[in-house]
């Protein structure tokens, strides 16, 4: 058996042996970590949100005030910018909401996963 053989019979071997750890669901402290991660990441996303509303907002009534200053083009541009933000930030803040959900769900589902053992 020549050594390029030995090499890829022993790393068969090794995958082999290792499969089983690879297979094996995640431990109760990562899920529980993993649902805080969630919780955080969906609340600074609604944060985020409400914050991008606010400025959108403030942009449309920049835009109401350039164009009464007459300068139409400009005003409705700043106009169009602030509705999208607030869009942006109506969807941030649902998208906040849906992962501090899913957080929670993980953190709940760890708890009773790590009662039950």
């Amino acid at each position: 058996m020549n050594s390029w053989m030995r090499l890829v019979m022993s790393g068969l071997v090794a995958a082999a042996l290792n499969v089983t750890t690879f297979a094996q669901a995640p431990t109760v402290g990562n899920q529980q970590k993993a649902g805080e991660r969630l919780e955080r990441r969906g609340k600074a996303d609604q944060r985020k949100g409400e914050r991008l509303e606010k400025k959108g907002e403030a942009q449309e009534k920049a835009g109401d005030r350039l164009e009464a200053q007459g300068k139409v083009r400009a005003g409705e541009k700043l106009e169009r910018k602030g509705e999208r933000n607030e869009r942006r930030g109506e969807h941030l803040e649902t998208k906040g909401t849906r992962l501090e959900k899913r957080g929670e769900k993980l953190e709940n589902k760890s708890e009773n996963t790590g009662q039950n053992k």
